[in-house]
């Protein structure tokens, strides 16, 4: 019996054309809630850009920065920033390679430069344009996630230099920059953990490969239509896009309305 639900943001619950919830998932939202199910945001996104999703609706707890920051209401349950020798090769290598890269710490955000990829990014996800700082800050601050401004035709500039990371990519134009040890999975069970619940009694919606290791732990896990091959060849269900009403297709197909 599914008793919680976990929700990307760019791509599943908020349409990448017209940057809107659509109705139809709005109203699921109001019917799982009435049957008293769990309902959670999983993002790669920080809390500071997340203030137009928590006007939409009183999720029950926040998955962000894919899994490194976890929260419900005041409460702090995962907090796992990136270690020292990862952001000290992170740095040395956007310095050296000259790559625009965003760094995400708690509640600040800031990049080394902006080029036409992050202007592009900003663009499309609606995201405030970040402070430009000497990114050597990272080395003295608790820095959770980056975002490297860098092609699938150029990523070897950091994968390169850069051991101690793990990176995953839901955007043809950066990479999402993360501690060894962190994924969306990890702060699912955070959350899973402080209600009592178990992976099996939860739904997964993604559409990204940062989604994939949630898609994997929970008893379902369900692509959007418009996810690459690899999510929709090892999710449990492929439904259809965000804008065709994906979220509520899917819900009915499983029955949970």
């Amino acid at each position: 019996m599914i008793k919680a639900i976990f929700f990307d943001v760019d791509g599943t619950l908020v349409s990448l054309r017209t940057h809107a919830v659509p109705q139809s998932t709005q109203n699921a939202l109001a019917r799982l809630r009435e049957k008293g199910i769990k309902l959670f945001v999983a993002t790669g996104r920080p809390k500071v850009m997340l203030p137009h999703i928590q006007a939409l609706f009183p999720f029950d707890g926040w998955v962000t920065l894919n899994g490194q920051y976890c929260y419900c209401g005041d409460q702090v349950l995962r907090s796992c920033p990136m270690e020292r020798q990862a952001v000290e090769e992170l740095v040395s290598a956007a310095r050296e390679n000259s790559f625009a890269c965003m760094f995400i710490e708690g509640e600040e955000f800031y990049t080394n430069y902006i080029d036409s990829h992050t202007r592009q990014y900003l663009v499309d996800l609606e995201i405030p344009v970040p402070p430009v700082r000497d990114i050597t800050r990272a080395l003295d601050h608790d820095v959770f996630q980056a975002n490297a401004f860098l092609t699938k035709e150029t990523e070897r500039l950091l994968l390169d230099q850069a051991p101690h990371i793990q990176v995953t990519r839901w955007h043809p134009d950066f990479l999402d920059v993360l501690p060894a040890a962190g994924g969306k999975d990890k702060g699912m069970d955070a959350i899973l953990d402080h209600f009592g619940l178990k992976p099996e009694e939860a739904m997964a919606f993604g559409d990204g490969e940062n989604d994939l290791s949630m898609l994997l732990h929970a008893g379902i896990g369900v692509a959007m239509g418009e996810s690459g091959p690899v999510l929709k060849e090892r999710a449990d269900y492929v439904t259809a896009g965000v804008d065709e009403d994906g979220i509520l297709r899917a819900l009915e197909h499983f029955g949970i309305l």
